[in-house]
């Protein structure tokens, strides 16, 4: 059949003067696309927030954000390019493309995925707020940013019955969101496929009932109730660690529960290649699925955090001071949520004022008892292994850019990090004045948050995500 004669188009014009295909031949072209390059594999990336355009010699794809634009091209581009030449001429370009107003809320296919950027106006009265490792987290509620996109995006996918195959791995440091995942694709899943067998327990308690049932002689009754599972979700499979005989249960109930045409969801704090002693089969099964990382929440996302949590809980706290405690609470979702409730609870036992200096102090206390206790001479040496410069270029009276950044951010996380003074800071990195040491962690500070660039020794990156790393590597120094 000819490029042109596959499929006849009927054109419409869009209100940015963009010729798409027509609802039903557009459903016919991703359905041809999806055929082509595999459905669970296309639908990951092109759903119904993906917008598909046919230009002369050209096939468009518009995303909702650059993530998804990126990974797109990555993962799909040669493959989709040569589906579209087969589909159109081998003259066929394909084109990727950004439109951020695809992701407002409305545009967004259920199971609903609300950007972390897009700010929300207070909702309705509801019931207080339960814990994020609770099981009645929703993809309404679950907060969506650069560092848990694609593990929820893949989620929503199989939550609505779209992937099938090998286990969906979800692996990250505590506080990063895996419980929430877990239990809004539980939730999700059993609300579309309601006569659906779902479970969703901790690895302790796999353990441990796998232990009771060979005790008891329940073994049957175990494997019937686990391997006719239509969704089972594992959360901390790292507990499992070294537990040959429960590891080799689990490796058998995930190939019964996948070649039955059941999902398997697992989540541990660790990459499933560093988890000691899981088992060359059992990490060659996880590794022919799909294994997502999610890394702590960046400030987009905290800031969306602490912006739905303060309005459901009716706490007026102003914008600027909203954003001071994002910026400060930064180890993790569990700590800035306890700050909430630290602030909640002094406003309202102890009539205090929700201010800047209400959130700092809060926000102070909550990163003393939860981030392990770091020296100047930590930051001092992670700061220089990450920009690639030696501590008494740190200290000296360079002026240079590639020196003065890095002493500012070393600046700004020691006054974070540790009890020292400006003045003490100031005299650690060379005997600087107070006075130079407000003015560096000042400058970090408005930058937070912001598009801000800043030069490491592998090219130029984002300062947020800089610091991120960096704070990564202070916590696991």
């Amino acid at each position: 059949m000819g490029a042109t004669g596959a499929l006849k188009k009927k054109e419409y014009t869009s209100k940015d003067g963009d010729f798409m295909e027509g609802p039903g031949e557009g459903a016919a072209l991703r359905d041809r696309l999806a055929e082509a390059l595999g459905r669970d594999r296309f639908e990951l990336w092109v759903n119904g927030d993906t917008i598909l355009q046919q230009h002369p010699g050209e096939l468009h794809l518009v995303f909702a954000t650059s993530f998804l634009c990126d990974a797109a091209r990555r993962t799909l581009g040669r493959d989709l390019s040569q589906a579209a030449k087969s589909m159109f001429g081998s003259s066929t370009q394909v084109v990727f493309r950004v439109d951020e107003s695809l992701a407002k809320p409305s545009s967004v296919p259920a199971p609903h995925i609300r950007p972390a950027a897009t700010p929300e106006p207070a909702p309705a009265p509801a019931p207080a707020a339960k814990s994020p490792t609770d099981q009645s987290g929703t993809f309404d509620t679950l907060v969506v940013g650069r560092a848990n996109e694609l593990a929820a995006r893949a989620g929503a996918q199989l939550a609505a019955g779209n992937h099938a195959g090998g286990p969906l791995v979800v692996w990250g440091p505590p506080g990063s969101g895996k419980s929430h995942l877990l239990s809004a694709i539980k939730n999700e899943f059993r609300q579309r496929f309601r006569r659906s067998r779902v479970l969703m327990l901790s690895a302790e308690q796999f353990v441990g009932t796998y232990v009771e049932a060979l005790r008891g002689g329940g073994l049957p009754s175990f494997r019937q109730k686990y391997r006719g599972a239509d969704l089972l979700l594992v959360d901390d499979l790292h507990f499992m660690s070294g537990k040959r005989a429960t590891l080799e249960e689990l490796q058998h109930t995930i190939d019964r529960i996948t070649a039955m045409g059941g999902r398997v969801v697992l989540a541990s704090c660790q990459e499933p290649g560093d988890i000691d002693n899981l088992g060359p089969e059992l990490l060659s099964r996880l590794r022919a699925g799909l294994v997502c990382e999610v890394s702590s929440a960046d400030y987009a996302t905290r800031l969306e955090i602490a912006r739905r949590r303060t309005n459901r809980l009716r706490l007026a706290i102003e914008e600027p001071t909203l954003e001071k405690l994002a910026a400060t609470v930064s180890s993790g979702a569990r700590e800035l949520l306890g700050a909430i409730e630290r602030i909640k609870a002094r406003h309202e036992l102890l009539g205090e004022v929700i201010d800047r200096a209400l959130v700092e102090q809060v926000a102070g206390e909550v990163n003393y008892q939860t981030i392990r206790r770091v020296a100047m001479d930590d930051i001092q040496r992670v700061v220089c292994d990450h920009f690639g410069i030696e501590a008494k270029a740190l200290r000296s009276n360079s002026r240079h850019k590639s020196v003065t950044e890095p002493r500012m951010v070393a600046m700004w996380l020691a006054r974070k990090y540790t009890q020292a003074g400006w003045r003490e800071i100031g005299e650690y990195f060379g005997g600087r004045r107070h006075s130079t040491v407000i003015s560096a962690h000042r400058r970090i500070e408005a930058q937070v948050g912001r598009p801000t660039s800043i030069r490491t020794n592998s090219g130029s990156a984002n300062l947020e995500d800089t610091l991120g790393q960096i704070e990564t590597k202070l916590r696991q120094a």
